[in-house]
């Protein structure tokens, strides 16, 4: 190889709850209800009725359904076979990858559309990990113990990176079907942002590049809203409306991320991160720090 390469430095978290595949009779429904945390729902059998807002979507085999975190929605199998499906919650402290998934309130892959990638497959892959981790039908879970305690560590790492290609398929999927839609197609369609409101993406770019400018120092939102002419509610309003959280989550999330980033490549103590990140003390951010994570920054932080 006669060229250098260079990747990006890159700590970023994924969070993955309610992994998990099951099986629903004729009949069965699941009332309106709401996540804090995206969805991706795959159809591997029969079909279900998916009221979304005041949309109603058939998702059939082979389909799959892209639901943005705080959207209610609720399920029913009206038809007369067996439902089985995968499901998986999920969330991601990048924000370019944040921003398209929020783009919309839902997204729907149809069954020829899936079938150009390798989702069935990494499903597939996924399904292995939770059969070969399940205890012996015949065995009693402990007491308060996870049902995924029998995960090895090898299987943990396969499932996040399962995970992750199924949101690259599912986005690049999705990207797809925009690139084949005329723009008048695009307005329409179920929760697309209308031409109209690119100025709103605009000033919801401007809000993120203040605030990312301002994650050393203890920044405000209103001062944000304030540069920007704007109220506090219109600048959290539009901030939402494109990137799906509030401008403080937001800033929670930048501020993990570059916390991560000096605790991993740097040797500088503790006192000096947090007054780098803005914080009024060490104690504080390592205060900060644990109910982010569950750990404190010298847990966390590498023994060399």
């Amino acid at each position: 190889m006669d060229i250098a390469f260079r990747f990006p430095n890159m700590i970023q978290t994924l969070q993955v709850t309610g992994c998990h595949f099951d099986s629903q009779p004729p009949g069965w429904s699941y009332p309106r209800h709401h996540h804090h945390l995206f969805e991706l729902l795959y159809c591997l059998e029969g079909e279900v009725l998916q009221e979304i807002h005041r949309d109603s979507i058939q998702l059939r085999e082979g389909e799959w359904l892209l639901i943005k975190s705080g959207v209610p929605h609720q399920t029913s199998n009206a038809s007369n076979r067996q439902y089985g499906y995968f499901n998986v919650h999920f969330d991601l402290d990048d924000a370019e990858i944040r921003s398209s998934l929020s783009a919309a309130p839902y997204r729907h892959i149809r069954q020829h559309e899936s079938e150009r990638s390798k989702l069935a497959a990494y499903v597939q892959e996924l399904e292995g990990i939770v059969r070969r981790s399940q205890p012996a039908a015949h065995s009693v879970l402990p007491e308060n113990q996870p049902s995924d305690y029998n995960l090895t560590f090898e299987d943990r790492l396969l499932l996040q990176s399962y995970t992750l290609l199924i949101i690259h398929d599912v986005l690049s999927l999705l990207k797809r079907q925009d690139a084949l839609k005329p723009p008048h197609a695009l307005s329409a369609a179920a929760g697309i942002p209308k031409p109209s409101s690119l100025l709103a993406a605009d000033a919801a770019h401007a809000i993120e590049a203040k605030l990312s400018s301002g994650l050393t120092e203890e920044i405000s939102v209103m001062a944000v809203s304030q540069e920007l002419n704007l109220s506090r509610s219109q600048c959290s309003k539009l901030f939402r409306q494109v990137y799906g959280i509030s401008p403080r989550q937001y800033i929670s999330r930048q501020k993990l991320s570059l916390a991560k980033e000096l605790l991993v490549t740097t040797h500088l103590p503790m006192n000096a991160i947090a007054d780098k990140l803005g914080f009024r003390s060490a104690s504080h951010f390592s205060r900060q720090f644990r109910r982010w994570t569950g750990q404190s920054p010298t847990e966390y932080r590498p023994r060399h």
